[in-house]
């Protein structure tokens, strides 16, 4: 790593230079500007700006502009390839990184023709990580609402529930189970969430972020997610958990959608981990 310079400011185009052909035998990082922000653990969706090197050539590969209009936002999970996942593990809010990542963990050692980059070849990247969001909701509990289904989540935050013995309610209900102490969820804003989906009436699983291992992004605002929803993530803080129980008129109605069958209750348990705009 002592032999690549990185200089520049966060936030402006780094200036990147190192001997070439260069690898290395496992994945290596350095923290060239070093954030306070929160921490990168591997579960986190992220908001980064890149650019990325042929470390055997020397040449750049691909790069955001770093001047925030092409952002990129997702997860990096273990055992991806590219692993950026362990070159940027440990990383805060707010870091400029630096990693050598080879072969076998940039493209298993199997090259990237259309960017010039042969079997042999590792990546230098260079990471802005401009933004880390919250793994799971954080806050203080708040005592369960009667008459709600009951939620356990496991040590990671992964929701499970148990439905009460009753009659769904008609009306839509919304609780916090975990009050967190961000800014206030505003309509129209991009939210990053976890969330799992359930049916009242079966107690069925039909969907859920954690499944996947990555948290989702959607837009708080009228068409792109059913009523009941937005409504229970629009004015709630960021790092609360709520549970959404959601009549079918504020769900998907008569016409149900996929596996979820029409005239269904649905209940939500939602992660709010936090907001781009």
């Amino acid at each position: 790593m002592e032999s690549v310079s990185v200089t520049g400011a966060l936030g402006e185009q780094p200036v990147v230079s190192f001997p070439s052909p260069l690898s290395a035998e496992s994945i290596q990082s350095r923290v060239v500007i070093a954030g306070e922000g929160p921490v990168f653990t591997g579960r986190n969706f992220v908001e980064f700006e890149f650019a990325g090197y042929n470390g055997g050539s020397g040449q750049l590969i691909q790069q955001t502009s770093f001047d925030g209009t092409q952002a990129q936002s997702g997860a990096f999970g273990p055992g991806e390839v590219p692993n950026f996942c362990e070159a940027l593990a440990g990383a805060k809010e707010g870091s400029r990184i630096v990693a050598i990542i080879p072969p076998d963990q940039a493209h298993s050692g199997e090259g990237v023709p259309e960017l010039g980059v042969g079997a042999a070849d590792a990546f230098i990247f260079v990471f802005d990580l401009k933004r880390v969001f919250l793994e799971k909701a954080t806050g203080a509990n708040v005592a369960p609402e009667a008459g709600l289904p009951t939620v356990v989540t496991t040590p990671d935050g992964v929701p499970g529930i148990t439905i009460p013995n009753t009659a769904a309610p008609t009306e839509l209900k919304v609780a916090q189970l975990i009050r967190g102490s961000g800014d206030l969820v505003e309509e129209g804003q991009l939210v990053t969430l976890h969330y799992s989906g359930f049916l009242w009436d079966s107690s069925e699983k039909f969907d859920s972020s954690w499944d996947s291992g990555q948290a989702t992004q959607f837009e708080m605002q009228e068409g792109a997610l059913i009523e009941g929803f937005l409504s229970a993530v629009i004015g709630q803080p960021v790092g609360s958990q709520v549970i959404a129980v959601i009549p079918p008129a504020l769900g998907y109605g008569d016409a149900g959608a996929g596996s979820i069958p029409p005239g269904a209750t649905l209940v939500f348990v939602i992660d709010i981990l936090g907001t781009n705009n």
